[in-house]
């Protein structure tokens, strides 16, 4: 009997699935990333986590026989090289997937986190039985994938779906990626933290603001209005570009109380698309919530 192996490489921690051939989760292994290691501790984490699911498969019976990586930055899709990882260092230019196939003698396919959680999602989650959508992941910063047509988009440079990096107000906050008013820098779970600290007067992160929000605290509500105002821009441009059926809210803001997040979201986004396109668009929470990356690199290895 044969297995696969999906790895989440994540900033904070990494995860490891063994499935079956058809994606049915068997084992779960997680794991605290050492992000101050690099690349050389990070790949020996991996190692680890993938030696012990070969274990738990041979006690089964079974042996693994692809293996699957989504990792926490951008990738060169082609030559399975990680190329940097926003919040750990030390990952500049690895050549992940050739080191775990030297290293296990095993086919291994690697891809970036968003690409990854778009596949989970789609396979496993929210997302099943539909032919397009947009899947946005909103946590400390904001990513995103795309499936046209039944298949997932990578781009010319695997940088499809990049939705965090659309501009919407070009007075905004500096982004990570250096430029300003990118939807990251507006709209993600850091940010609301920020905006609310802000209007507030005091330090408070982005659970904080929901959580006043919900207590009728009229300042945290104005801080979501906007927030919110701001995530329906850009959503709004990736259904013009796009038109898919259904919108995956994953990470953290995926948890945040209905009410407060997702009713007003979708009541905001027909203001920023084609009014053919809104009634036909469904915005959902992701199913599988933080599960998404290490399903999605099972799926990987599909």
């Amino acid at each position: 009997m044969t297995m696969l192996i999906g790895i989440d490489v994540g900033n904070t921690n990494m995860t490891g699935a063994l499935a079956s051939d058809d994606g049915k989760r068997i084992a779960t292994l997680r794991r605290k990333s050492d992000r101050a290691g690099g690349a050389k501790a990070g790949v020996k984490l991996i190692a680890e986590i993938i030696a012990a699911l070969q274990k738990r498969a041979s006690a089964k019976g079974g042996s693994v026989r692809r293996i699957g990586v989504g990792f926490g930055g951008p990738v060169d899709f082609e030559r399975g090289v990680a190329l940097l990882s926003h919040q750990n260092p030390g990952w500049e230019n690895t050549p992940l997937r050739d080191q775990l196939q030297k290293r296990f003698g095993i086919s291994v396919t690697l891809d970036n986190d968003a690409n990854a959680g778009t596949l989970g999602e789609w396979r496993f989650g929210a997302g099943r039985g539909v032919s397009d959508l947009l899947y946005v992941n909103i946590g400390t910063g904001i990513g995103g994938g795309v499936i046209a047509n039944g298949a997932l988009v990578r781009g010319a440079q695997n940088l499809a779906g990049e939705i965090g990096h659309i501009i919407v107000r070009r007075d905004g906050p500096v982004c990570t990626c250096g430029k300003h008013g990118c939807l990251e820098g507006c709209a993600s779970g850091s940010a609301i933290g920020r905006r609310g600290s802000e209007a507030l007067g005091r330090k408070v992160n982005g659970k904080e603001v929901f959580a006043l929000a919900a207590k009728g605290n009229a300042t945290a509500r104005r801080v979501l209005d906007a927030v919110i105002e701001d995530l329906a821009h850009g959503l709004g441009v990736g259904i013009g570009l796009l038109n898919p059926a259904l919108i995956i809210i994953g990470g953290g803001l995926s948890e945040a109380p209905e009410k407060l997040f997702l009713k007003p979201l979708r009541r905001a986004v027909p203001r920023y698309c084609l009014a053919e396109a809104a009634p036909h668009l469904r915005i959902e929470p992701a199913q599988l919530r933080y599960d998404a990356g290490v399903m999605g690199a099972v799926a990987l290895a599909m």
